[in-house]
C-alpha cells in the first residue's frame, strides 16, 4: 500500500463511463461524452472519505492489457503501462451493465493480475429501462470481489463505491478466481513459473517479483505480450518461444488464442448465471434513429445539414446576446475607462493606451463570447446524445473509400473546438502512420477562434446568410484536411489506412446542466488565451502604430500612415497582392503576422488598427455607465424578438449594423477588395499557419520535422488556394495576368505532389522507423 493516500486507478472500455465516476468522486469538471475516446492522458484528483485521502487516477480506455503489436494506439498503452506499472493499490474497474459480455474480458484480465479490483457497475439505468436483471450479489461470488451498482452521470452509488474503496483499501485482498486452461497450457505456465521463480532470466526494470505474479507474467509472455517480452529476459524469452511451438504442435491452435478462447468461455458461462431477461427485445429507439442516420445515401447529407444548424444555432441564437456583450464591454472598459482617467487628467497617450489599447483588446475578446458559447454549447448537445460517434462512423464509409483511416475524423470533429486536443486525440489511433496523417490534418478543421473572425467578416461583407458562408468555410477546410490525407497516403505515408472499429452508444437526452458543464470549460479556456494574448498584442500593435522609426508619437490617419508598423507592413502586403490585399490595406497583413500567435488576435489587431487609421477619438463628454448598460441590456430581446423569423429563413439572417460605415469596420470594408477580396483573405485564414499551441502540440506528439513541414505545406496550400479563388473571381478585370497566376500556383501545387512522390521512393520508409529525411531529424515517438 501507499505510505500516504491510497491509489484508485478508474480501468475500463472507452465510453463506459470512467470520467463520468472520476468527476463524481473528485468533484472535477473533467470533460465527459457520450462517445469513445474522450480521454487519452490519464488524470489524477484526489478525494476525502471518513478522514482519509484517496488519490484517484482517471485511465484512458482500454477493451484488453494485451499490446501485441506496436501499431497499438497510444491511449491504450498508457493506461496498460500503468496497470502493469503496480503504482495503484487497488482498481475499481468500470464496467457497462448494459453490456456485460463485453465489458468483463478487461476484468477477468485484471482479476488475474491478483491486483484488489472493485468491480463498478455503471449505466444501471439503461440496464433497468432494457429490461435486464443483473443478479450483482451472485456475480460478486463468482468473480471474487466487491460489486457496486451505478449510475455515474446522476451520481447514484457513489458513495456505497467509496465505502467499497475505503473498506479495500484498509483491508486489501484479491481474487482467487482463475479461468480453466488446458493441460498443455497450464503445464507450460508451470515450467516457465518455476524459471522465473528460480531467478533465471527473471524480468529487467520494474519486474513482478511476487511469486504471486509470476503464473501470470509467464501467461502474459506465452500471449506474445509486448510489454512482458520488454521486460523479460532472453532465457526467458527462449523458452516461452519453445514452450509456444510446443503447445501449437499439441493443440493445433497458438496459446493467445487458446488462452482468449478460455476466457471468453467463462464470460459466456458468467452472463448466462447472472442475467435475466424480463423484455422481448424489440427494435429500440436507437436502432430505428440509425436506420436512418448511419443510411449509406443519407449519412453524409444529414452530416452535413447538422454541420449547418450549428452555424445557424451560433451566429442567430448566440449571435442575439452579442450586441449585449459589445455594448457593455464598450461602456465599462473603453468609454468608462477613458472617462475614469479623464477625470484624474490622465494624459492623453495613457488615455489612449490603457482605454484604446487594454480596453479595446478586452471588448476584442468579450464580444465574440456569445458566438462561440452557442458553438460550443451544440457540440456539447451532439457529443451528449450520441451522434458524434455516428458522424465519424458516417465519415468513415467516405474516407475509407478515398484509402483514410476513418478513425481520423472522430479527433477532426474535436478540431471544430480547439486544434491542439485534436491533435492530442490522435493517439487513440492505431498505426503510426495513421497517427501522423491525422495530426498533419487537424490545422485544416476550423476551430472556434477562426469562427469570431469568420462571424466579423459576415456581418461586415455578407450582410445577409453569412452563417451561410461560415458553413462553406468550415466545409472548405474538411476538404482541405481530406487531400491533405489524401496526398501524404500517396506519398510519404504509403499504406493501408487501419480498419476502425468503434462502440456506437446509445442515444440520450442531454442534460441541460451536461451541456452548460461542458460548454465553460472551452469557452473559460477560450477567454483565458485569448486574453492573455490580445491584450498585450492590442497594446503592443497599438504602440507600434502610434511611433515612427525616429521615436516620433503619431496621431490620426496621416500620422499612423508613417509608424513603424505601417511602414513595416506595406514593405510586406505586396506579398498579398495576388490574393485580393492591396497596399494600403497592410493592416490586413499586420492581422495574418499576428494570427500566428493564436487566430483570435488577427480581429484584435485589425480592431486596434483600423480605429487608429480611421482616427476614432473617445468621446466620453456625454458617458453615462447606467444609461449605456441599460441601452446594451435592451439589446437581448429585441434581438430575441426577430430571432424567430432569422430562424425560418436563415438565408436572409445576419444583418450588418446600418453604421457600419462610420466604424472602424467600415474602414475594413472599403479597405478590402468587397466580397472576393474578403473571402480570399477568410479562405487563407483558415487554411494557413496553424496557431504557435497547434505547433507545440504537433512537435510534442511527432517531432520537429513533421511540425514544420505542417507549417510550410498549410501556409503554401493556404496562399495558392487564396490566389487561385480571387484571380479566378476576378478573372474578366485582367484576363491574362489571371491566367499566369492560377497557372503558378497549379503548376507550385504539381510539383509539390511530385517532388514528395519522388521523395518516397527515394526514402523507401520501412513500417517500424518511418522519418522524414531533409524535415524531420527523429522517428515518429510511439
Amino acid at each position: 500500500m501507499s505510505i500516504s493516500a491510497p491509489v484508485v486507478a478508474l480501468a475500463g472500455n472507452p465510453n463506459s463511463g470512467k470520467t463520468a465516476l472520476f468527476n463524481a468522486l473528485t468533484g472535477a469538471r473533467q470533460k465527459v461524452g457520450n462517445w469513445p475516446g474522450v480521454t487519452v492522458d490519464k488524470r489524477s484528483g484526489h478525494y476525502s472519505f471518513d478522514q482519509n485521502n484517496f488519490c484517484v487516477v482517471d485511465l484512458p480506455g482500454t477493451y484488453s492489457l494485451s499490446v501485441t503489436s506496436e501499431e497499438g494506439s497510444i491511449d491504450q498503452r498508457i493506461a496498460c503501462d500503468y496497470l502493469l506499472s503496480s503504482d495503484a493499490d487497488l482498481i475499481v474497474n468500470v464496467i457497462d451493465g448494459s453490456n456485460l459480455e463485453r465489458n468483463l474480458y478487461l476484468t477477468l484480465q485484471l482479476i488475474e493480475m491478483r491486483l484488489p479490483v472493485i468491480l463498478a457497475v455503471n449505466m444501471m439505468d439503461v440496464v433497468e429501462k432494457q429490461g435486464i436483471d443483473l443478479n450483482l450479489k451472485k456475480l460478486s461470488k463468482t468473480l471474487g470481489c466487491p460489486v457496486v451498482p451505478l449510475v455515474a452521470s446522476k451520481r447514484q452509488g457513489v458513495d456505497r463505491l467509496r465505502k467499497a474503496i475505503a473498506s479495500m483499501a484498509k483491508q486489501p485482498s484479491s481474487s482467487s478466481f482463475q479461468i480453466p486452461l488446458l493441460a498443455p497450457l497450464t503445464e507450460a505456465i508451470g515450467q516457465l513459473s518455476d524459471v522465473l521463480v528460480k531467478g533465471c532470466g527473471l524480468p529487467r526494470g520494474d519486474a513482478p517479483r511476487n511469486d504471486r505474479l509470476t503464473a501470470w507474467f509467464a501467461q502474459r509472455l506465452l500471449e506474445n505480450d509486448l510489454l512482458a517480452e520488454e521486460q523479460a529476459s532472453n532465457e526467458a524469452l527462449a523458452l516461452a518461444d519453445h514452450l509456444k511451438q510446443d503447445i501449437e504442435m499439441t493443440t493445433g491452435e497458438e496459446p493467445d488464442i487458446l488462452i482468449a478462447d478460455a476466457r471468453y468461455g467463462a464470460i459466456s458461462e458468467i452472463v448466462l448465471a447472472v442475467t435475466t431477461l424480463h423484455k422481448t427485445k424489440r427494435q429500440s429507439l436507437t436502432e430505428k434513429i440509425d436506420r436512418i442516420v448511419l443510411n449509406r445515401f443519407l449519412g453524409i447529407p444529414i452530416f452535413l445539414g447538422v454541420m449547418y444548424l450549428m452555424f445557424v444555432f451560433s451566429i442567430n441564437v448566440g449571435g442575439a446576446f452579442q450586441d449585449f456583450f459589445d455594448f457593455s464591454s464598450t461602456a465599462i472598459f473603453v468609454d468608462g475607462l477613458a472617462h475614469g482617467l479623464s477625470a484624474i487628467h490622465a494624459p492623453t497617450w495613457l488615455i489612449a493606451l490603457l482605454a484604446n489599447g487594454i480596453g479595446k483588446g478586452i471588448n476584442t475578446v468579450v464580444t465574440f463570447l456569445p458566438i462561440l458559447a452557442g458553438m460550443f454549447f451544440f457540440l456539447a448537445f451532439l457529443e451528449d446524445s450520441g451522434y458524434m460517434a455516428r458522424a465519424a462512423f458516417v465519415m468513415d464509409r467516405f474516407m475509407q473509400a478515398l484509402g483514410l483511416p476513418g478513425k481520423s475524423f472522430v479527433p477532426m470533429i474535436v478540431g471544430f473546438g480547439c486544434n491542439v486536443p485534436a491533435v492530442m486525440g490522435a493517439r487513440s489511433l492505431e498505426g503510426k502512420r495513421d497517427r501522423v496523417l491525422t495530426i498533419l490534418m487537424m490545422p485544416f478543421m476550423s476551430c472556434g477562434a477562426r469562427l469570431a473572425i469568420f462571424a466579423v467578416f459576415a456581418s461586415a461583407f455578407f450582410p445577409s446568410g453569412g452563417q451561410n458562408i461560415i458553413f462553406l468555410l468550415y466545409v472548405t477546410g474538411i476538404v482541405a484536411a481530406i487531400l491533405t490525407g489524401l496526398l501524404l497516403r500517396k506519398t510519404l505515408l504509403f499504406g493501408k489506412p487501419s480498419p476502425m472499429v468503434m462502440e456506437l452508444p446509445p442515444y440520450h437526452m442531454p442534460r441541460f446542466v451536461s451541456m452548460c458543464r461542458h460548454t465553460w470549460p472551452r469557452l473559460n479556456k477560450f477567454i483565458l488565451r485569448a486574453g492573455r494574448v490580445i491584450v498585450p498584442v492590442c497594446v503592443l500593435i497599438g504602440g507600434l502604430n502610434a511611433i515612427t522609426f525616429d521615436g516620433r508619437l503619431v496621431q490620426g490617419q496621416e500620422g499612423s500612415q508613417h509608424s513603424v508598423l505601417s511602414q513595416v507592413g506595406r514593405v510586406v502586403t505586396p506579398v498579398l497582392a495576388p490574393m485580393g490585399v492591396a497596399q494600403d490595406n497592410w493592416p490586413a497583413t499586420v492581422g495574418l503576422v499576428t494570427g500566428v500567435l493564436a487566430k483570435e488576435v488577427v480581429i484584435g489587431t485589425l480592431n486596434t488598427l483600423y480605429s487608429q487609421e480611421a482616427g476614432l477619438k473617445l468621446d466620453e463628454s456625454h458617458f453615462n455607465l447606467w444609461r449605456d448598460l441599460k441601452a446594451a441590456a435592451l439589446t437581448i430581446p429585441a434581438n430575441l424578438s426577430q430571432l424567430g423569423s432569422a430562424l425560418k429563413n436563415p438565408w436572409v439572417a445576419n444583418e450588418a449594423p446600418h453604421d457600419m460605415s462610420k466604424t472602424a469596420y467600415g474602414l475594413m470594408v472599403h479597405r478590402f477588395d468587397g466580397r472576393i477580396g474578403a473571402f480570399a483573405y477568410l479562405l487563407f485564414i483558415l487554411l494557413y499557419f496553424p496557431c504557435i499551441s497547434t505547433m507545440a502540440a504537433t512537435r510534442r506528439e511527432l517531432n520537429k520535422g513533421w511540425a514544420v513541414f505542417s507549417v510550410w505545406w498549410s501556409t503554401s496550400f493556404a496562399y495558392a488556394a487564396a490566389v487561385m479563388v480571387y484571380q479566378a473571381l476576378t478573372f474578366v478585370r485582367h484576363p491574362l495576368l489571371s491566367s499566369l497566376w492560377i497557372a503558378g500556383m497549379l503548376v507550385y501545387l504539381i510539383s509539390v505532389i511530385f517532388s514528395l512522390r519522388f521523395k518516397r521512393f527515394q526514402l523507401r520508409v520501412p513500417e517500424e522507423r518511418m522519418r522524414l529525411k531533409g524535415v524531420a531529424g527523429d522517428p515518429v515517438r510511439s
